[in-house]
């Protein structure tokens, strides 16, 4: 509950000093600017792309033998898009998911692993996406300490993809010890099956790649309906650092964090501190409503359990 309390008041205070000082007239007209067309085809695009991302963990749930319908997992996307919204944390989405994978009889440790999984592949695809618009964000990034440290933050992120990969070498083995869960084994079996398939990675990164390139088109549609001049190229170089700042599980659903790094970015292409700040609430408003259809999937469907078939493994295989 402290915690829940505390991501509260991250999220509020953040908020409360991005606003001090900010022109409010700027700031109320830039919403009132907002038109419902734009708004609602956001909206419908963000929802649609709920199947896209449920597709990636069919393929993702396949590669640890898993047969996770569509259906199934469209509607269990769904449903974690709205905790993403209501919990505290960006991991509640991923936590209903656990759930709803454990109450159709998969196993918790094999759920836990498929959804992480995907997880992981979704932010490998934004790690690539940050790595090609580099050129472009250092050419337009002043600050010199900014400038080392957006390759840095990148070269950490593939490190560790790189230590994920590496967790059954002789090496990491030796380094880690008694600390080797059988979890810690299992996921990093999971990680071979899933990052090192051609059949499994092709198309899932290409997919998250898509995903994200398309939301980066919901938040440039937005900007462009209450007039910021911005192009989709700058757009797809400066929202998909915003999206990673705003995973780190400080606030709640991201507010707060995801504002303040959208009035970096875009400042960094002239855009004002209000015009920038408007962007990220609408944006965030558009993802309460894709979340709150993600509810009533919930609502209607939350005591019925999905289908699931999971395979059966030989023995010693997997893990619990």
């Amino acid at each position: 509950m402290l915690k829940i309390v505390l991501k509260i008041v991250v999220s509020a205070a953040l908020i409360g000093w991005l606003l001090h000082g900010m022109d409010s007239a700027a700031l109320a007209e830039g919403l009132s600017q907002a038109s419902f067309g734009a708004m609602f085809v956001a909206f419908a695009i963000l929802l649609a792309l709920s199947a896209v991302q449920a597709w990636r963990w069919v393929i993702v749930a396949r590669a640890l033998e898993i047969n996770l319908p569509f259906s199934a997992a469209w509607g269990i996307v769904l449903v974690g898009l709205f905790f993403n919204q209501t919990l505290p944390s960006s991991i509640g989405g991923d936590a209903a998911r656990v759930w709803r994978l454990k109450r159709a009889g998969v196993r918790v440790g094999l759920s836990i692993r498929t959804v992480v999984l995907d997880r992981l592949v979704a932010l490998l695809a934004l790690l690539v996406i940050v790595l090609a618009g580099l050129p472009t964000l250092l050419q337009l990034i002043g600050d010199q300490t900014l400038r080392w440290a957006v390759p840095l933050f990148l070269l950490a992120g593939f490190g560790a993809f790189a230590g994920l990969l590496l967790l059954e070498s002789q090496f990491l083995r030796g380094v880690l010890g008694r600390f080797r869960s059988e979890q810690i084994v299992a996921l990093g079996r999971g990680a071979h099956a899933v990052f090192l398939r051609p059949v499994c990675i092709g198309p899932a990164l290409s997919i998250s790649i898509v995903i994200h390139g398309v939301v980066c088109g919901s938040v440039f549609l937005i900007a462009r309906d209450i007039g910021m001049t911005v192009t989709f190229w700058q757009m797809l170089v400066l929202f998909p650092p915003v999206l990673l700042l705003s995973m780190v599980p400080f606030s709640v659903a991201g507010w707060g964090i995801r504002e303040g790094a959208m009035m970096t970015a875009l400042g960094l292409v002239g855009v004002s501190p209000a015009a920038a700040f408007t962007v990220s609430v609408l944006y965030g408003i558009v993802m309460v409503a894709v979340g709150l259809a993600g509810g009533m999937v919930w609502l209607f469907s939350g005591r019925q359990r999905p289908t699931i078939g999971e395979s059966i493994e030989p023995p010693g295989r997997d893990l619990p």
